[in-house]
C-alpha cells in the first residue's frame, strides 16, 4: 500500500481490501440491520472504546449501498495509506507535496458505471443520514467539493458539509476564509451567478490527503498535489453535466452548480467542537448529475467530536505546521494537535535545546500559521507531545504562570468555536521548556532493564 511510488491503485476498494487482509482486527463488518438515521453514528462512537476500527455497515435500512464509516479513525490507517510506519507519518506526509504531478484524463472509469441525469437525479438514492438529534436535516459529510478558479481554471478541493433540502438541492456552508469562498467571491464579481462543482464521495485516502485536506497557495492545482501523493498522475474523466473533471476511480460523484446568490437553510450540524453549530454561509448546490460505481461504497465521515472527524483535522494540520515551523525554527522536532483540543484548537510543540525566548517565538509562529488554534504549549524534545500526560507533566514541573505565560487578546479565531466573540478569540501561550541549564535530572532506567521488562510482561486479554 505504498503511497507516492507511482504504482498505487487509485481506488478506495483496493486500499480497503489490502488493509483488511493485513489488519483484520481493525475492520468490522456490521451485518445486523441498522436504521438509516443515528444508528451508524451511535455504533461508531461505541466502537471508539474498542480500538476505533473501520466499520462497514452491510445492512442499512433503505440503502442499496454498503455504508463505510470511521476509515480515518486511527493514525495507523493514515500511515498504511502512505506506506510508512505510524511514527513516520507526519514527516512522510509533509514531504509528499513537494513534487506535484498533473492529472491524466482517461476516456472512462468505474465512476461512470451508472450515470443519472435529468429527471433521474434524486439524492434519495443515496443513504444520506441524520447523525445527531440536533442536526437540521440529513447530511452528506464526506464531501470533497472540486471547483475551478473562474479566471485561471486552477482546481481547488475542500471538505464542506451538505444538508439535503430536496431531491436535487443541498444547503452548504463554505466556511469563509477558504479557497472555495474566494472562488465564489471572484465569480460573483465577474457577474456570474453560479460556479460548476463536482462533489466526490468516496475515494482513495491519498486523494483525500492530497486534494481534500492539503492547504497551500491558492494558485496551486490540488489535482496536481493529489498526483504528488500518488506518485503518478491522478486519472480523471470529463464531467458529464458540467466542465469539472472527476476522479475516474471515485465511488460516487455529484455534479452540480454552486448558486452564488442563494440564501439556503443549512444547519444546525454536529461539528468537531462537540456542539451543534448554526454558523453557515447559507450557500446552495443544485445537483445536475449523480455518477457512481455499480457496486459503490457510500463513504460517510462520522461528524461531531468523533475520532475520525477530529483526526482528519489534526493529522493534516500537524504535517503542514511542522513543515512550516521548521523553515524558521529547524530545531522543532514535533507538532501534535490533541483530541482534547478537538485536534484543531490546541497544539503541543517540542523543540530541541531552545535558545532563550525561542519557545515563545515558535508558539507565536504556530498561532499565526493557524487562525483556529487557541492554546500552544511548547516543551523540550525529551517530552513526547503525543502523550498528553507527559505534556501536562512538563507544564507541572517546568512552567511558572507569572513568567512563562502569554495571552494574545482579540485575535482572529475559529468561527465554529462557540466561545468566540464575533470571530475573535484569545490565544494562550505556555512555555513549558526548561529555562535553566543544567535542569533537574529526570529519573531513568538502563536500556537493558527496560528491554528485559518488555520481554517479561505480556499484555493481558
Amino acid at each position: 500500500m505504498t503511497g507516492g511510488n507511482g504504482h498505487h491503485p487509485q481506488d478506495l476498494r483496493h486500499f480497503l481490501a489490502d488493509f483488511e487482509a493485513s489488519h483484520p482486527d481493525e475492520v468490522v463488518r456490521v451485518t445486523a440491520p441498522v436504521d438509516l438515521d443515528y444508528d451508524a453514528t451511535a455504533v461508531t462512537f461505541a466502537y471508539e472504546k474498542a480500538g476505533s476500527p473501520v466499520l462497514i455497515f452491510e445492512n442499512v435500512a433503505g440503502s442499496r449501498f454498503p455504508v463505510l464509516a470511521n476509515l480515518f479513525g486511527r493514525r495507523s490507517r493514515y500511515a498504511a495509506a502512505l506506506g510508512c510506519a505510524p511514527g513516520e507519518l507526519i514527516e512522510r506526509w509533509g514531504n509528499l507535496d513537494a513534487a506535484p504531478i498533473k492529472p491524466r484524463r482517461v476516456e472512462t472509469g468505474p465512476v461512470l458505471d451508472v450515470v443519472l441525469t435529468g429527471a433521474e437525479v434524486d439524492l434519495g438514492r443515496l443513504p444520506i443520514m441524520r447523525h445527531f438529534l440536533e442536526d437540521g436535516g440529513a447530511y452528506l459529510t464526506n464531501t470533497i467539493v472540486v471547483a475551478q478558479d473562474p479566471e485561471t481554471g486552477v482546481r481547488n478541493a475542500s471538505f464542506h458539509r451538505m444538508q439535503v433540502n430536496g431531491p436535487t438541492r443541498l444547503g452548504t456552508s463554505l466556511h469563509s476564509r477558504r479557497h472555495l469562498w474566494n472562488y465564489a467571491r471572484k465569480a460573483r464579481a465577474m457577474g456570474l451567478g453560479e460556479l460548476p462543482v463536482a462533489v466526490v464521495i468516496g475515494c482513495h485516502p491519498l486523494f483525500t490527503f492530497g486534494a481534500g485536506l492539503w492547504k497551500g497557495p491558492i494558485g496551486t492545482d490540488e489535482y496536481d498535489v493529489a498526483g504528488g501523493f500518488f506518485g503518478a498522475p491522478l486519472e480523471v474523466v470529463a464531467g458529464v453535466t458540467g466542465p469539472v473533471d472527476v476522479p475516474a476511480q471515485a465511488e460516487i460523484v455529484l455534479e452540480g452548480r454552486l448558486l452564488l446568490d442563494a440564501d439556503e437553510d443549512e444547519g444546525p450540524f454536529g461539528e468537531f467542537t462537540g456542539y451543534a453549530s448554526e454558523r453557515s454561509t447559507r450557500h446552495a448546490i443544485e445537483v445536475t448529475g449523480i455518477l457512481h460505481r455499480g457496486d459503490a461504497y457510500y463513504h460517510t465521515i462520522i461528524p461531531g467530536i468523533s475520532d475520525e472527524h477530529t483526526l482528519l483535522l489534526g493529522v493534516s494540520q500537524e504535517a503542514r505546521q511542522l513543515k512550516a515551523l521548521r523553515v524558521q525554527y529547524p530545531a522543532v522536532t514535533a507538532v501534535h494537535y490533541p483530541k482534547s483540543g478537538t485536534c484543531l484548537l490546541h497544539a503541543y510543540v517540542s523543540v530541541k535545546d531552545p535558545a532563550p525566548g525561542e519557545a515563545r517565538n515558535i508558539a507565536a509562529a504556530a498561532i499565526g500559521d493557524n487562525l483556529s488554534v487557541k492554546l500552544v504549549v511548547v516543551v523540550d524534545d525529551d517530552v513526547d507531545v503525543y502523550d498528553e500526560q507527559q505534556v501536562l507533566w512538563a507544564v507541572c514541573t517546568r512552567f511558572q504562570a507569572d513568567t512563562d505565560l502569554d495571552v494574545i487578546r482579540h485575535a482572529m479565531g475559529a468561527i465554529l468555536d462557540p466561545s468566540n466573540d464575533n470571530g475573535t478569540t484569545a490565544k494562550l501561550i505556555i512555555d513549558a521548556t526548561c529555562k535553566t541549564r543544567p535542569y533537574a535530572q529526570r529519573h531513568t532506567l538502563p536500556g537493558a532493564s527496560t528491554e528485559k521488562a518488555r520481554s517479561l510482561v505480556r499484555p493481558r486479554g
